[in-house]
């Protein structure tokens, strides 16, 4: 394994999930958060008040774009309601791609 692949698969993801929130952002989502390892990502959508089926379907969509760019991996996604002002911290991954400011 070459020493800079982990680093290589950090950055390729959160260039990758950064890329696909690009204009997609709404004011209730308040971080967005993942993981990556050898075949998984993991995305975790924290938000701001209830999650309706039509804001899952809008983020997997993100989701989707993401697992375009890794052909070697399958995803997995979790929307999480945590309301503001309660801490989100303890909801993190490994890498944070947005929070928003509060």
């Amino acid at each position: 394994m070459n020493v800079s692949e982990p680093l290589d698969l950090r950055a390729r993801l959160l260039l990758s999930v950064q890329r696909a929130l690009l204009g997609e952002v709404t004011a209730n989502i308040r971080a967005v958060t993942c993981s990556v390892d050898a075949n998984k990502i993991v995305l975790r959508w924290i938000v701001d008040g209830a999650i309706s089926e039509e804001l899952e379907d809008n983020l997997s969509v993100l989701g989707t774009e993401v697992i375009s760019d890794f052909s070697d991996h399958h995803i997995s996604e979790e929307f999480i309601r945590c309301d503001a002002p309660s801490d989100i911290k303890a909801f993190y991954l490994d890498y944070l791609a947005y929070l928003r400011k509060e």
